[in-house]
């Protein structure tokens, strides 16, 4: 993109926003002020490969990049508190943040600003005059520099922005020295102020305050989960290095595990009792629940099993009796979440008291401290993990609630013990809570290290030697501890160079994506984890990322529950143009505050669950943990709310973060080195793939599929089909192949796909198959036609294991998303499968299935065989990919080991490297090509596939509408031009009127949303009857913004049919069809066209521009496009299309 475009631009939105201050409310000044900074960092950031956690460390990346002196970057970051805010500036002060901006940007692109926009505004700076009274308890900084004594940082909001010099020479912050970095954020907590010195930087000398923390916390948008943390204090020390190990392993299942999560379900169900407890129904939920981990534990043994988990339940059944002797039941919470921000903490507790009196987290192991009345170091009868977690939590709510010390009577609960041993009461002990932040820390810098610098920094130091730092060797270290930590490091130490090189830049990969998924790249461009407490409200709300003012309208118990954990809450007005970014199966955060406050997850109790249901005025959430309280989340009458809304208590809606992808990536790719020789020089092109001739199909399945179904069942390691659009890749192709391999003796296969609807896709054919199968997942993330088909709801009436494990062993089709299946990973340790088919392949990255290719089983040794034979990856490397966060820049690959085997780019699938290895190595027998197509009609198919598919060769099978040789619109009276030319026309371009406002979003373009209104009207009347909103048409845009303005338009028509039509961006497209598609494609600034045309690549010297070819092979009989000529020409691609569309007479001038 030219800079100087986008200079222009953004001044001229800054000379705009000074003439709109005396006419335009403050929310939207302040809202277009706060995009204008988000563009101006968007600019000045592209490909810098740097993550920043939120705009204020964008700023101030900029503005040390730029030279941008101490007072100007005062103003600038003053300027972006303020448009974080919907509150009105006085005229002197706004003027004040536009000159801020303006020198901001000017800085950051290299241009003057311009002369007309220098007269309006001040010429010098506002004056700066240092707070006073300042709350130094907690302070968010950014490092600018360090020495033995001080740590010279800028703070974000406390004493007007100025300088601090943090002292961490207390005993406990000494180590931060090994931390730190320019550029790195930082939480100073508990502070004082003592004095002033000087710092000596590129400035020259600056006067701080010397700032006394009693905490420090190293990038504080970058959680940590609690049980993580306490899970590396080992036997034998705790070094940060442990949680990197710990996240490579492969998932444990064991009778150990299953009786804790047990136990949990038995307190939890004792405290909803209400002294009517009765185990047995806790066990047979724990068995729907967990049918999958019971049936595949090796070493579970029902009658111990049975009789421990007996033992468990009476004493947690007399802790909890005692326990209510002293709190109020009435007040209890189960396994409420928190979010730290201050602390850099996530975390859920099993049981608390609203009141914040009491604090219990349960354990249902061993302690030989308990059995042996030892004292563990002076620290007591816990154990130093579960001690380092209960004090994380404690630490949690003094933070978040600002709880006053010893308010909390803090407890461990050892409930393989009666209370009188196990029901131990802790006191806060500060020494090891700053250990535990200490580790945090090192974690945290850790995992930036290897994000920034490479797997291959840390893999040296990934041994047995650096790991025990106590240097204990002890017998149980040997026999025990050593073993498991060699599962992980000895296969790392073996590891032949090209796998090293591979296992590195993939982990290296799998890190970066997690950064960015924890702390964003860049405000407005990704979403991340931290936007919970960095992304303003009217942003929030503009996306559609959280619900507001929410009332619960009702309570119920979800099936199989007897706790109220079905939660409805009444939908208010969420403002003009909101459109919510949930769907069904969403995990979320439930939430309580004060209706005349900003809902915050850092000041509440967040109750952790799934969306269920979502309507206009309604949402149904399902929590993971019932509350029986009815105190907790009460039902709200519209006449019981109070007239005060500083009273009034209300409810939002977020999502709910989880760090399950970074961990599954690790473990896959350790999954992968540990696999037998064979599949891993399959999988990294050391070996060619085999294929066996004889194999001869049963049957023929269709004359147009046959061939490709004799090449994939010929093929012994894999084969790769490419599906381009409407070519039958599930209907046909993929049932087709089940049903063949089912032929053969003993055969099982397994069916993955990326998203949960395609699963649904695979399910809804071997329905109509009327093949017997078994899924893995959610119940909220299925399809209600296909819940009775879920593992739990399967063997829900199964009495015994041996029935559960016969079910599951016995059926032959098991299928489940790659997500869900490397989560749950142990159905391999109870079925071998002969075959696996992976849909839609191209959009799944390499860490997120070469794991699952790999699985093989462990028993016996490091290299044994393959949970899978054969595979099949099915995918279209032309549609959409999957989602990356990282630039192209920054994923790229420059080994050329790597290289040679087809891995250029770490944002490619497997499949497509795969694809590209055959076609490299001359091979076609283990590629195949769908090539007839079933859904466009011709003339529509006519430009994406000369353009995207001309290799391809697609032709039409063809079907009746295919055939078609007119539209067959019905006569509606009207004779205008534009209805003749939707009559006769199948491809049509309307260019659309410029209509950009200050005050409204780039993202919306009102032009084309009443061109839209106006062409479905025109086609509700001409389909009549016929017209169906779910199969008609469809409308397509690139941004969420302009489907709520679209509704808007199509609300004014007064047609209540067409308010049901789906609108949805490409992505959300891709997969469905429309007899017509009407595609806007909104966009009307130069700059936009990086986003619109993102996903393009090279394919045989012809650009592919994988949205736009998504976009138009959605439609069967016709597609309609709207679009700002001038903007769209700047792009050679979309200056075709547009002259195609013009050469077949499609074109109309919809405003001459």
């Amino acid at each position: 993109m030219n800079y100087k475009d986008v200079n222009s631009e953004l001044f001229s939105r800054v000379l705009e926003l000074t003439r709109l201050y005396d006419t335009a409310d403050a929310k939207s000044v302040n809202k277009m002020a706060h995009e204008t900074l988000v563009l101006t960092c968007h600019e000045g950031l592209r490909d810098t490969g740097q993550a920043f956690g939120n705009l204020f460390s964008q700023v101030d990346y900029l503005c040390k990049r730029h030279n941008v002196k101490l007072p100007d970057w005062i103003a600038v970051q003053a300027m972006r508190r303020h448009t974080n805010s919907s509150e009105p500036l006085s005229r002197e002060d706004f003027f004040y943040d536009m000159r801020a901006l303006s020198r901001f940007i000017s800085a950051v692109t290299g241009t003057d600003v311009p002369g007309e926009l220098l007269r309006v505004l001040p010429a010098e700076r506002k004056p700066y005059t240092k707070a006073e009274g300042t709350d130094v308890r907690y302070v968010r900084c950014i490092v600018r520099g360090f020495d033995d004594k001080y740590i010279y940082v800028s703070a974000e909001e406390v004493l007007g922005g100025a300088m601090l010099a943090a002292d961490y020479t207390a005993d406990d912050l000494t180590y931060l020295s090994e931390l730190l970095r320019e550029g790195m954020q930082l939480n100073l907590l508990d502070c004082k102020l003592e004095g002033s010195c000087t710092y000596s930087g590129s400035e020259g000398d600056v006067k701080c305050d010397i700032i006394v923390p009693s905490l420090v916390i190293v990038e504080p948008d970058y959680l940590i989960d609690i049980s993580s943390i306490s899970a590396c204090f080992k036997e034998y020390g705790h070094h940060p290095l442990i949680y990197t190990l710990d996240r490579m392993k492969p998932r444990a299942n064991s009778q150990a595990i299953l009786l804790g999560n047990l136990a949990g379900s038995v307190l939890d169900d004792i405290i909803n009792s209400h002294g009517t407890y009765n185990m047995a129904s806790t066990l047979k939920k724990s068995f729907s629940e967990k049918a999958l981990e019971y049936s595949t534990c090796t070493d579970f043994n029902p009658a111990v099993f049975k009789a421990n988990a007996a033992v468990q339940a009476s004493n947690i059944n007399a802790a909890v009796t005692g326990m209510f002797g002293e709190y109020d039941r009435s007040r209890v919470v189960l396994e409420p979440s928190f979010v730290c921000e201050r602390l850099g903490l996530q975390g859920r507790v099993d049981l608390m008291t609203t009141d914040f009196r009491l604090l219990v987290e349960q354990k249902s192991g061993r302690n030989l401290n308990i059995e042996r009345a030892a004292q563990s170091g002076g620290k007591g009868l816990q154990l130093e993990p579960h001690y380092v977690q209960l004090l994380l939590y404690y630490g949690v709510l003094r933070y978040n609630f600002n709880l006053g010390f010893n308010k909390t009577d803090i407890r461990l609960l050892y409930s393989k013990y009666p209370p009188a041993q196990g029901f131990l009461a802790v006191a806060f002990y500060r020494k090891l809570f700053a250990e535990a932040i200490s580790l945090r820390n090192k974690i945290v810098a850790a995992d930036f290290d290897i994000a920034l610098d490479g797997f291959d920094s840390v893999l040296p130091e990934l041994t047995p030697a650096t790991l025990n730092t106590t240097k204990t060797a002890s017998s149980f270290f040997q026999r025990y501890l050593l073993p498991q930590i060699e599962t992980v490091t000895g296969p790392l130490a073996a590891m032949p160079p090209l796998e090293r090189e591979y296992f590195c830049r993939m982990m290296t990969f799998v890190y970066r994506e997690q950064l960015l998924g924890k702390v964003g790249s860049q405000e407005g461009v990704t979403s991340c984890s931290a936007d919970l407490w960095n992304m303003p409200l009217a942003e929030k709300l503009e996306t559609g990322n959280i619900y507001t003012g929410l009332t619960i309208k009702a309570k119920e118990c979800a099936e199989g529950s007897s706790v109220p954990d079905r939660i409805t809450l009444s939908v208010p007005g969420q403002g003009e143009g909101f459109l919510p970014n949930f769907r069904r199966g969403d995990m979320i955060y439930l939430y309580q505050y004060r209706a005349d406050s900003v809902p915050d997850v850092r000041n509440a109790i967040l109750y952790k669950g799934n969306i269920d249901e979502l309507h206009t005025d309604e949402i149904t959430v399902v929590l993971t943990d019932g509350q029986q309280n009815p105190d907790v989340l009460q039902v709200q009458h519209p006449e019981d709310m109070p007239d005060d809304m500083h009273k009034a208590m209300v409810y939002a809606v977020e999502h709910a973060g989880t760090d399950a992808s970074g961990s599954s990536g690790a473990r896959a790719l350790l999954e992968f080195v540990t696999a037998p020789d064979d599949r891993r020089s399959l999988l990294l092109g050391q070996r060619a793939p085999r294929r066996n001739e004889s194999v001869r199909l049963t049957k023929s399945y269709n004359p147009s599929y046959d061939d490709i179904l004799l090449a994939a069942m010929q093929a012994s390691d894999y084969y790769l089909l490419v599906g381009p659009p409407g070519t039958g890749k599930t209907s046909m192709a993929l049932r087709f192949m089940v049903e063949e391999e089912l032929t053969r003796p003993g055969a099982s296969v397994l069916l993955m796909a990326y998203t949960n609807r395609a699963v649904d896709e695979i399910c809804a054919m071997l329905e109509d198959a009327s093949l017997d199968y078994l899924r893995l997942g959610s119940e909220y993330s299925c399809d209600r036609r296909f819940k009775h088909r879920l593992i739990g709801e399967a063997v829900r009436n199964c009495p015994r294991l041996s029935d559960i494990r016969e079910r599951i062993a016995s059926v032959r089709i098991i299928t489940a998303t790659t997500s869900m299946l490397m989560s749950r990973p142990f159905v391999f340790s109870l079925k071998h499968f002969s075959l696996a088919i992976v849909d839609e392949a191209s959009q799944i990255l390499e860490p997120g299935l070469i794991g699952l290719l790999a699985a093989h089983d462990h028993e016996g040794g490091v290299r044994t065989r393959c949970s899978i034979d054969r595979f099949i990856l099915v995918g279209d490397h032309k549609q959409l990919p999957a989602v990356v966060l990282q630039s192209e820049t920054e994923s790229a690959v420059s080994s050329e080991s790597l290289r040679a085997i087809g891995l250029d780019n770490c944002r490619n699938s497997l499949f497509e490297r795969l694809l590209r290895t055959e076609r490299a190595a001359g091979r076609t027998e283990f590629t195949g090509v769908l090539r007839r197509h079933g859904r466009m009609h011709p003339d529509v198919a006519e430009f994406p596939c000369r353009e995207f598919y001309a290799s391809e060769h697609l032709e039409p099978v063809p079907l009746k509408h295919q055939k078609e040789t007119s539209l067959n619109y019905a006569d509606t009276g009207l004779t205008d031009k534009l209805d003749t030319l939707l009559r006769t026309h199948r491809m049509i371009f309307i260019p659309s009127q410029p209509c950009r406002r200050p005050d409204v979003s780039d993202k919306v373009n009102t032009s084309e949303a009443t061109i839209v209104a106006d062409l479905l009207s025109r086609l509700y009347s001409m389909l009549g009857s016929s017209f169906s909103a779910s199969r008609s048409v469809g409308v397509i845009v690139p941004y969420r913004n302009q489907i709520a303005v679209i509704r808007k338009e199509i609300e004014k028509t007064g047609i209540k049919e067409l308010e049901d039509i789906s609108i949805d961006t490409v992505e959300r497209y891709q997969g469905s069809q429309r007899d017509v598609i009407i595609y806007s494609f909104t966009v009307q600034n130069r700059w936009q066209l990086e986003f619109l045309a993102a996903n393009c690549f090279m394919d045989d010297a012809r650009i592919i521009d994988r949205k736009l070819n998504v976009a138009m092979t959605r439609a069967r009989r016709q597609m309609i496009m709207t679009g700002n000529v001038e903007t769209l020409s700047h792009n050679a691609v979309f200056r075709e299309m547009i002259s195609y569309v013009e050469s077949k007479g499609g074109l109309f001038r919809y405003y001459e």
